[in-house]
């Protein structure tokens, strides 16, 4: 019984001491400004995190599939993919018309940007993100892939143009209604 009582109070201090904790990414709180949603699940996100001093804005690409070049099976829903896109409103949509000027890379051109992978947030060091433009039947992608240094697949996650379209106008629409951030 002593035993019992002594797992339940570490596993209360446990959660106690993450509930306070000030730099956890589970507990920072996103302020979004644009989404796009395809079957009603987020696919793109631009946001800032409420306390962060300068303030930053990301672009949230989801999360990464596991494959190769044409097949990939979504196996982690926890790990996000993130790009800095700059500390106001002037500097994210510059950096997402940088973005979006890929599409126009010719079929398999590829390019390098960063960005973070991490567990709901962004955080830790930057790494290489590569970027390819990939082509369907009626439509252009951006693949944003980083290798899986466990074996020899690549993790990554498809942009379609339309969608990162939307994105960008979604931001612009919210510039002209907060025009001072």
């Amino acid at each position: 019984m002593n035993m019992k009582r002594l797992i339940v109070t570490l596993a209360l201090l446990a959660v106690t001491a993450l509930a306070y904790a000030q730099k956890s990414p589970l507990l920072k709180t996103w302020v979004e400004i644009a989404q796009v949603e395809e079957n009603d699940s987020i696919v793109l996100e631009v946001f800032y995190i409420y306390d962060d001093v300068p303030r930053q804005y990301y672009l949230c690409l989801g999360s990464l599939g596991v494959g190769n070049e044409l097949i990939q099976f979504g196996v982690d829903p926890v790990d996000l993919l993130f790009l800095p896109l700059g500390g106001n409103l002037d500097e994210v949509i510059l950096s997402l018309q940088e973005i979006k000027e890929l599409y126009k890379m010719p079929k398999g051109g590829s390019t390098q940007v960063d960005g973070y992978f991490s567990l709901l947030a962004p955080s830790g060091d930057l790494i290489p993100i590569t970027v390819t433009s990939r082509r369907l039947i009626f439509s252009k992608l951006l693949e944003f892939s980083i290798p899986d240094s466990t074996q020899d697949l690549v993790r990554a996650t498809y942009v379609d143009k339309c969608n990162f379209n939307s994105l960008l106008g979604s931001v612009k629409f919210y510039k002209k209604l907060h025009p001072t951030e």
